[in-house]
């Protein structure tokens, strides 16, 4: 275990390759709701990205029991310092060559905040790619307004909403929605990171029509080739999938990491349809 940054709240698990140089590093961010979940909880997918030739870091991030204040706000804090620390400390706990890709990788809750990073500029080096695997909250005012009582409860105070002021509360959900932030934004020359996204989702309304706008705000405001796949598997199901180098996902990104390699990944994107 590596306590990285963040008053040592963000933490790595780091499993390398012994036997050969490493040719990028997959960096994941685990599920939970933003509530629960592990570093620990990643199903063979260390073995799986190993096997691809990749150096694969888990990493924890403050969850609801940590956090004093808006909890998404605790979590994008994180997700900034480890940004910070792949840029500067990355090459000396997993050495690889200066131009070997670096792939963010998140499922569920981990996704959406790596697609919330990302739509506040975050992530921006021009080695970086994405990997994001089934979330409903890209869009979170629409998934929002159509949420169960309970549901509208639980995303209130995960950002953190005090009061009875809804034009507030609109404004705030807005804040806190990749979709919504990526929209406004404008298309920044210098900021365009370059790289590839790839969505993966289930078959669940949410999660593909989310998936779909955020992948074409990416292309437009970022500049960024991104794909959209959905898969027939359930949410859980689907994460544990890509460690099987034998299931459609795991042979999918195996075709798609091996083409990044070659420097080629739009035409990897195009292969796997």
């Amino acid at each position: 275990m590596l306590s990285a940054v963040h008053d040592a709240r963000v933490t790595l698990d780091a499993y390398q390759l012994v036997s050969s140089p490493a040719k990028g590093t997959v960096i994941f961010l685990h599920g939970g709701g933003l509530r629960k979940g592990s570093k620990r909880h990643i199903a063979g997918k260390d073995l799986f990205f190993n096997s691809l030739g990749f150096n694969f870091l888990s990493c924890n991030y403050p969850l609801v029991a940590q956090c004093t204040d808006s909890v998404i706000d605790e979590q994008l804090l994180a997700l900034k310092s480890l940004d910070q620390w792949v840029k500067t400390e990355l090459q000396l706990l997993c050495p690889v060559n200066d131009n070997a890709p670096i792939v963010y990788f998140g499922h569920s809750a981990g996704s959406y905040l790596i697609a919330l990073g990302l739509s506040k500029g975050l992530f921006l080096n021009q080695h970086s790619s994405f990997i994001l695997i089934d979330s409903a909250a890209y869009d979170l005012s629409k998934r929002y307004s159509a949420a169960r009582p309970n549901v509208k409860q639980e995303i209130e105070r995960l950002v953190g909403y005090r009061t009875n002021d809804r034009n507030d509360l609109e404004g705030l959900i807005r804040t806190y929605s990749p979709v919504d932030n990526m929209a406004s934004m404008p298309v920044d020359l210098t900021r365009i990171n370059g790289g590839w996204a790839y969505l993966a989702t289930t078959m669940k309304r949410f999660s593909r029509e989310s998936s779909l706008v955020l992948a074409s705000l990416l292309r437009q405001k970022l500049k960024m080739e991104a794909t959209v796949k959905s898969y027939p598997f359930g949410h859980t199901d689907i994460s544990r999938e890509i460690a099987d180098p034998n299931s459609q996902i795991g042979r999918d990104l195996t075709i798609l990491l091996s083409k990044a390699l070659d420097a080629v990944a739009p035409s990897a994107v195009d292969k796997i349809h």
